[in-house]
């Protein structure tokens, strides 16, 4: 597959010497669950056509299309066709005399086995706070061109998603650059939240094709993700909880994902929300779903339920509240803006919380049923050396991790950072064949303690390796 075009800086509009500017919300991707499509929308101020032109440069040469406005309030969308999976594009639109560019990367086609996505949630009452959120999205995403695929969002886009003005100048203003430029590269998978009060606003901007009410599920390479409507009913006998156990067992995607508003269990300022305890709780371990994402409680926190990951990531933009200890079941907290990144390579999952500053606030990785432990690189699972989970990860004094190898060799297991500069070597010499264990402190080859961060940890012998990752904390 070609390496397409990628325009780094997008989203921002210039309307020519004396003309008037007719955008009111500039354009923004959602993704439909279709991996040939993506669907582009935008308001203008007042009635006029456009034109939407795509290709794989900024010279558009694949397709246009003119658009007319839908509905009482000048929208316009357009639902880009044919694309081919996994491949970069570029589009342009056209009002008027003002023109916006922007880029996105198809749907992966089914099949395949790795993805990376973001994560976050209550983007609403901060808008420059949200803004920074989204520069530290960008950076990453700049940095990794894998990464630009769809963000999540956990609800609470707005402080009253019923009033217009707080779209206009909340999640779509135009003095807030980073937010444009993100809605014009990502497709922006919401749910609803309870400050999008009755949902006429948060439907009239993401029309997404719901089941019913604001719930649908869509897939996305390997993973399938359920969005739930926690305001209508999902309890006991109800429809939408019917809908929810049909989905999750009828998919056939490995990785499976629910994104709703309200945690069931966080660490509180808002109460954890008890049907998500004793409806919603059963069917992610009865199907296998591996994160539960949620918001409502403006901070960070993760909780583990057997075997489910549930993440409060409310650090989009609200203003932030205390974490309090002692709730149960949850691991880690921060009281930071932050947002989400998430990666699947095969049957590991890896995942970690980031801040506007770039600070890693929390890290896990799990690996599905089968799996094994430790990621599979370079033939490892074929040659039967096998390097297994980091124990605790995060850590803080020391880790530990075993492996084991399936006949008598020379191996070699170093700690690298994320660059893939080499920190320190815990083992290089002859190995018995069978199961050994190793530890690191946390210290480079000098004795100096390292900067908490992501780490990876290697093991090489027999001519395969093996690689883990590993979260040093303060």
């Amino acid at each position: 597959m070609a390496v397409l075009f990628l325009l780094v800086v997008v989203g921002q509009w210039g309307a020519a010497p004396g003309a008037d500017a007719s955008i009111r919300k500039a354009p923004y991707l959602i993704y439909t669950g279709s991996p040939t499509e993506i669907k582009v929308l935008w308001q203008l101020s007042a009635t006029e056509q456009c034109t939407i032109e795509w290709g794989f440069d900024e010279t558009y040469a694949l397709g246009n299309a003119v658009t007319s406005e839908y509905g009482p309030d000048h929208q316009h969308a357009y639902t880009v066709p044919a694309l081919a999976p996994g491949a970069w594009y570029c589009y342009r639109v056209t009002a008027g005399s003002e023109q916006s560019t922007g880029t996105f990367r198809a749907a992966p086609a089914p099949g395949t086995t790795k993805l990376k996505f973001f994560a976050y949630g209550d983007t609403r009452t901060y808008p420059a706070d949200h803004d920074a959120v989204a520069a530290s999205i960008i950076r990453a995403y700049t940095a990794d061109p894998e990464l630009q695929t769809l963000i999540l969002c956990a609800g609470d886009l707005v402080y009253n998603g019923d009033l217009e003005t707080d779209w206009d100048s909340q999640f779509f203003g135009g003095a807030y650059s980073n937010i444009r430029s993100m809605l014009a590269h990502l497709p922006y998978q919401a749910c609803m939240g309870n400050h999008e009060n009755t949902g006429a606003g948060f439907v009239k901007y993401f029309p997404y094709p719901f089941i019913a009410d604001r719930y649908w599920s869509f897939d996305y390479g390997p993973a399938h993700f359920a969005v739930v409507d926690q305001y209508v009913p999902y309890d006991s006998g109800s429809v939408q909880l019917a809908w929810l156990e049909d989905d999750l067992a009828a998919t056939a995607r490995p990785w499976k994902f629910v994104l709703f508003h309200e945690p069931g269990w966080s660490a509180g300022y808002h109460s954890n929300d008890a049907t998500v305890q004793t409806c919603i709780q059963p069917l992610c371990e009865e199907y296998g779903v591996t994160v539960v994402f949620a918001g409502h409680n403006h901070y960070y926190a993760r909780a583990v339920v057997n075997g489910v990951q549930h993440i409060t990531t409310g650090g989009g933009g609200a203003p932030l509240k205390a974490p309090v200890g002692g709730y149960p079941n949850v691991v880690d907290t921060a009281m930071a803006l932050h947002h989400c990144e998430i990666e699947i390579d095969g049957g590991y999952l890896y995942f970690k919380a980031v801040t506007p500053e770039d600070s890693v606030i929390d890290y896990f990785d799990i690996s599905l049923p089968g799996a094994g432990a430790g990621q599979d690189e370079g033939g490892c699972a074929n040659s039967g050396l096998w390097l297994g989970t980091v124990v605790p990860n995060p850590f803080r004094l020391t880790a530990a991790v075993s492996y084991s190898l399936p006949q008598p060799s020379a191996a070699r297991l170093a700690v690298y950072n994320v660059t893939g500069q080499l920190v320190t070597t815990l083992l290089d010499e002859d190995v018995a064949a069978g199961p050994h264990d190793a530890t690191w402190d946390g210290r480079d080859a000098a004795g100096r303690r390292v900067s908490a961060g992501l780490y990876l940890l290697r093991l090489e012998a027999g001519g395969a390796r093996c690689t883990t990752k590993v979260m040093l904390r303060d």
